[in-house]
């Protein structure tokens, strides 16, 4: 799918809700970077739109998740939480350069690098995002909070067991972005592919 098909559904599916202020929350996505930005410095997505086209990945295999075990999630739920659970890599990443042999010879390529200017966290700073422009239940904020699962420092793993034995469907969101990271997603190495130096800095 292209980049442009890929906003167009999202923004769809986001308008398709009755979240009230999920306006402001399209308008946020719009004037960030969220639909060119990469969705990781050097795993998967590690390319212009990846962060969408990741998103939208999450939202298909969640959606279907939650029809296969019965959660009883509302469609609204299943689209805020799975496309919007990394709204705090919106505004994150820059791109920049490094020199690397190739052929035999020293070449400057781009790669991508943080620059975090909102240093709140990764799921909590989704969640602080989001509630600037609406209203979360507790169980989309376990959801979304927790959605990285085990790679959470360890300090944590007890409050991530506590929040899946309260929201199962947490689990599923973890699973359903691991999937969509490393089955569905690829990625580039610096200077393989010129759809990774499209991203404007």
């Amino acid at each position: 799918m292209k980049p442009e098909e890929i906003k167009e559904k999202i923004i769809k599916l986001l308008s398709s809700t009755e979240r009230k202020g999920i306006d402001k929350v399209i308008k946020y996505l719009e004037s960030s970077d969220f639909f060119e930005a990469p969705a990781s410095t050097r795993y998967h997505g590690n390319y212009k739109g990846g962060l969408a086209e990741h998103s939208l990945n999450v939202y298909e295999i969640f959606k279907k998740k939650n029809e296969i075990y019965d959660f009883g999630l509302s469609d609204d739920t299943v689209k805020i939480t799975a496309l919007l659970h990394d709204t705090c890599k919106t505004n994150f990443y820059t791109v920049s350069s490094r020199n690397m042999k190739k052929d035999g010879k020293w070449i400057k390529v781009p790669y991508y690098a943080v620059d975090d200017q909102v240093p709140f966290g990764h799921g909590e700073k989704s969640v602080i995002l989001l509630q600037q422009f609406i209203r979360l239940s507790k169980e989309e904020v376990i959801i979304i909070r927790w959605h990285m699962g085990g790679y959470e420092p360890k300090e944590n793993y007890n409050y991530i067991s506590n929040s899946w034995n309260i929201c199962k469907a947490g689990v599923a969101l973890h699973t359903a972005d691991l999937e969509s990271s490393y089955i569905l997603e690829t990625h580039f190495e610096p200077g393989e592919s010129t759809k990774q130096m499209s991203f404007k800095a």
